[in-house]
């Protein structure tokens, strides 16, 4: 049953990655701390395997139709990956329950994000094909270069938002075409996941035989659910996505108050 269980979420978090670009990790993080009772800087690192072997293997689908341009991409790749390392080293020196609300509270926040920037994008839609515009080109390098730390930092931080981070940088900063945008970031984000496993496991916090399970269900759902992305109506994911993680985002936050609650009430009897 629980082998079942963990190939489950591989499948689900593929499919997060193959259809959107997002990072996989919003989804296994919070679900193999429910169900599976991993300690969150466990659940971090160990999700972050997850993102390494898929993100790479999906990448290779995108690269076989010459839609990665990581050259182009390069400073930004340096960026991500250099600052995941420090990401991971901070997370450690978090306290496990403070690191759990947080996470929820990124969860929620990041669905929030999620919902309206796809509403948004609708509404008033980016031409990411106009290459034309080359004004400021150093402000948009360094503002890339800045924002794919930050969003290296969170990656190795809590374990997500590299995919979905990078993405946004490549095409509405970098302006990039879309699809050499989505593939060029999945392959960054299993850099910057692979630096981030690196700095986690450096601490004992990677669970390499759940990380590589959840990866054997989850590449084939990936590559499978990425070849359809370009018939997937935007505003639907972005809704799609701002549910699911809204829920799991309010799932462990219920789950952390009441833990609290018992905690507080345990002290009280021990008085």
């Amino acid at each position: 049953m629980e082998i079942f269980l963990i190939l489950l979420i591989g499948c689900f978090s593929g499919m997060v990655t193959g259809l959107t670009g997002a990072s996989g990790v919003m989804v296994v993080v919070p679900l193999i701390t429910i169900i599976f009772k991993f300690p969150i800087h466990e659940a971090i690192g160990t999700s972050l395997v997850v993102d390494v072997l898929t993100s790479l293997m999906i990448s290779a689908t995108y690269f076989k139709n010459q839609n990665i341009a990581l050259k182009s991409a390069g400073l930004v790749a340096i960026s991500s990956v250099a600052m995941a390392q420090i990401g991971a080293r901070f997370s450690d020196k978090i306290p496990e329950r403070g690191l759990d609300s947080g996470f929820s509270f990124v969860l929620i926040v990041l669905a929030l994000i999620i919902w309206q920037t796809g509403i948004k994008r609708d509404k008033t839609p980016v031409d990411p094909f106009n290459l034309s515009d080359n004004k400021s080109p150093v402000w948009r390098i360094v503002l890339s270069v800045l924002l794919a730390g930050g969003s290296g930092f969170m990656t190795g931080f809590i374990g997500a938002g590299g995919g979905t981070n990078i993405l946004l940088i490549l095409l509405f900063i970098n302006r990039f075409p879309m699809h050499k945008a989505l593939g060029t970031s999945i392959l960054i984000m299993s850099f910057t996941a692979l630096s981030g496993v690196i700095g986690h496991a450096s601490f004992g916090n990677v669970n390499l035989m759940t990380g590589i399970t959840l990866a054997l269900s989850a590449i084939p759902t990936g590559i499978y659910c990425a070849r359809f992305t370009s018939r997937i109506s935007e505003r639907s994911l972005s809704r799609l996505m701002g549910v699911v993680y809204m829920i799991l985002g309010a799932v462990m936050m219920m789950i952390n108050l009441r833990n609290s609650l018992d905690g507080n009430y345990f002290s009280i009897l021990h008085l």
